[in-house]
């Protein structure tokens, strides 16, 4: 567990949360309006916050603190950065009774000075349910920038929701902490986006196949005849499916290996239905999988498979 020392706000104390803050807690988990945007249900017991807090406090580089009115006062929520992840992420929740006063902004506010300037994170992100307003504004007044979405579906709700990613780098914070460790920062590289390059017979005869029965759109054509194109699907050029393809000599596409795993929204069916309409090949019908996935696989026009799916 990384090391979480009691920190203090103008208003608040922060200290390491503990199983034994979890009657406290308990009256904010078993409150409906609170955890509307939660990934669970209201807890029906203290029993349940309990294990909730266990769980909490179970992985090795996890940093939860109890949101506290005074030193010796009971926790009013809690704050910290979530174990077990690939980027530090950060989790909060507050009792309804201390909303709009400043609380969460200042306990998130604190937390995340500790963990950029004690914890040497290079970045923080905030995952967001689309319709928590009051979170993204949060995340907005400390200076959180809108980073991406997905498509979450929690497990006791009827339908899958967009959750909004929201990132913090430390320079952004404050520019000293490139220095924190002290230490010469790795040389910065972004990434943006991978897109696989299919091996194709015709680059014409696919890119055409994409347009017209896919409903794909022509990114590029490259040659003249084509040897390498790409072709997208999207609302809008930051958030779209792209693939690209490129001339080989046959013997290279005539046994395609994987599938490309393409996440769509909530209208898979109507997909579905589109790609019957266009007598595209199916692999595999749609269906509703084990692992809360709804998804149905195609081939193109060279054999390889596209696997459309989506969270229910």
């Amino acid at each position: 567990m990384h090391n979480a020392r009691t920190l203090t706000t103008d208003r608040l104390t922060l200290r390491p949360l503990a199983l034994d803050d979890a009657p406290a807690l308990f009256a904010v988990f078993r409150d409906a309006e609170t955890m509307r945007y939660w990934h669970e249900l209201p807890h029906r017991n203290v029993g349940a916050t309990r294990t909730m807090i266990q769980d909490m406090l179970r992985p090795t580089d996890n940093c939860w603190w109890a949101i506290c009115l005074a030193a010796d006062a009971p926790a009013i929520g809690f704050v910290g950065y979530l174990g077990a992840t690939a980027l530090p992420g950060m989790g909060y929740i507050l009792r309804a009774d201390c909303w709009r006063q400043g609380y969460a902004t200042e306990a998130v506010q604190a937390a995340v000075d500790y963990g950029f300037r004690q914890l040497t994170f290079d970045r923080i992100e905030l995952w967001i349910h689309e319709q928590n307003r009051a979170s993204q504004a949060l995340a907005h007044k400390l200076g959180f920038a809108y980073r991406g979405q997905f498509m979450q579906k929690f497990n006791h709700a009827a339908a899958a929701h967009a959750t909004l990613v929201y990132g913090l780098l430390a320079a952004e914070w404050s520019p000293e902490l490139a220095e924190v460790n002290d230490t010469k920062p790795a040389p910065h590289v972004s990434f943006y986006a991978a897109e696989p390059v299919l091996p194709v017979q015709d680059v014409a005869a696919t890119v055409e196949f994409y347009r017209t029965r896919l409903g794909f759109q022509v990114g590029f054509l490259y040659g003249d005849p084509p040897t390498h194109a790409s072709v997208t699907r999207g609302e809008w050029s930051a958030r779209a499916v792209r693939i690209q393809f490129t001339q080989t000599a046959s013997k290279a596409v005539d046994n395609p290996a994987g599938q490309i795993y393409i996440f769509v929204g909530a209208e898979i069916d109507t997909l579905y239905a589109q790609y019957g309409e266009q007598a595209v090949s199916v692999i595999k019908e749609i269906a509703s999988q084990p692992w809360a996935m709804r998804e149905f696989t195609i081939a193109d026009n060279n054999g390889h498979q596209l696997r459309f799916g989506t969270p229910v």
